[in-house]
């Protein structure tokens, strides 16, 4: 595969990423979003994004050849449009998400953008998208998504499923959270199944005990504090069987590969 100007992706996703936060203050980020398409900064923070990513390509192009005046043009164009678009976007039909989607939409957006302005800059563009497809195609990624994509809801619905029988026998007073974040057991099941399953496939199985520990430091001890020991026993049920599938889950996917 013919990694000539893979670099060039890189220069262009470190330059997006230093103009879009160490070099956008947080007063350019609060005038955009009151004053949308009427912010001097909006078209200032677009301005810089276009003339960096345009020195990027003049700069590789002059170093390693095959990019012409031209390229340098169309980056300076389809970077400094796309990207006002997508600002102007954000401060004004996003601003009804949540922040992080907001942000996941945002950023996700810029760097699609940049990913197909690289395609389009590259020569013989079909070559490379057949080369990726062919190394990247079998079936050692197919099943290290299909594992991923398996601990996430169906896990979780799984794990749930399992549970219930021992939910009827938990009084009120133990069903009660009052203390906890909104979903945010949920969000931990997920981080903590996406933790292990990647100790596992990566060889780093002893990593699982010390995520166990620190779980145990801190969500067992809050629970045997207050004396609750249904609401204890129901957690680590829980915990113990989110161990016990991701971890077999993951030992499968290594023996298959």
């Amino acid at each position: 595969m013919d990694l000539t100007y893979a670099p060039l992706l890189i220069w262009m996703l470190v330059i997006h990423l230093v103009a879009d936060f160490p070099l956008q203050p947080l007063s350019w980020v609060k005038d955009k979003t009151l004053h949308r398409s009427r912010s001097r900064f909006l078209i200032l923070h677009v301005l810089l994004h276009a003339m960096l990513a345009a020195w990027a390509v003049a700069g590789f192009g002059l170093l390693h050849g095959g990019l012409s005046s031209a390229d340098v043009f169309t980056t300076l164009l389809t970077i400094g449009i796309s990207h006002y678009l997508v600002d102007l976007m954000k401060v004004t039909w996003l601003t009804h998400l949540k922040s992080a989607k907001s942000f996941m939409i945002d950023q996700g957006l810029h760097l699609a953008t940049i990913l197909c302005l690289w395609l389009y800059l590259i020569p013989d563009t079909g070559a490379l998208i057949l080369a990726v497809w062919r190394h990247i195609g079998g079936i050692t990624p197919s099943l290290v998504l299909l594992a991923y994509l398996l601990i996430y809801m169906p896990m979780g619905i799984l794990i749930s499923q399992l549970l219930a029988s021992w939910a009827p026998q938990m009084p009120p007073s133990a069903k009660a959270d009052h203390d906890s974040l909104l979903r945010a057991g949920k969000q931990i099941g997920y981080l903590e199944r996406t933790l292990i399953l990647t100790f596992v496939l990566i060889g780093q199985i002893p990593a699982i005990g010390f995520l166990l520990a620190a779980k145990s430091i801190f969500r067992f001890g809050d629970l045997r504090q207050t004396d609750d020991k249904m609401r204890t026993e129901y957690v680590l049920l829980g915990t113990l069987f989110s161990f016990t599938l991701t971890i077999m889950l993951g030992l499968l996917v290594k023996a298959l590969l």
